[in-house]
């Protein structure tokens, strides 16, 4: 089986971190790449860069291109159109996952204060 493949788009280098360390509680396999704004998250999957992942996680609130205009860029590369997205964000956002469509937001994950309960998150959210 081939191990999963990750994508982290955050702006926070504090945020990478905890979430590469939650990731290897959740799945001690996985790889994953990180980009620190949309636009460099899509110009390296555009070029190849980085391969397409399994899962991208991105974080609601950042800088150059807001969250929607972001997803929607991504589901333009060929390989992303089916790939489940995943938004964290630090408070819960004020709208409902299917009030997106077209969007294909799998969940909203609040990040969480301790890496072990990040790593449970991802778990439940990729199981």
């Amino acid at each position: 089986m081939k191990n999963r493949a990750f994508l982290l788009i955050d702006d926070d280098q504090d945020d990478h971190i905890i979430f590469a360390d939650a990731l290897r509680i959740a799945d001690p396999d996985a790889t994953c790449d990180y980009a620190f704004n949309c636009p460099d998250a899509i110009d390296f999957l555009k070029k190849q860069v980085i391969s397409i992942p399994d899962y991208i996680f991105m974080d609601w609130s950042m800088p150059y291109m807001d969250a929607i205009e972001c997803i929607q860029a991504l589901r333009q590369i060929p390989g992303i159109d089916k790939t489940p997205i995943y938004i964290l964000s630090g408070s819960r956002p004020s709208f409902e996952i299917q009030d997106k469509v077209g969007l294909m937001i799998q969940k909203v994950l609040v990040k969480q204060n301790s890496i072990e309960q990040l790593a449970v998150e991802i778990q439940e959210a990729i199981a």
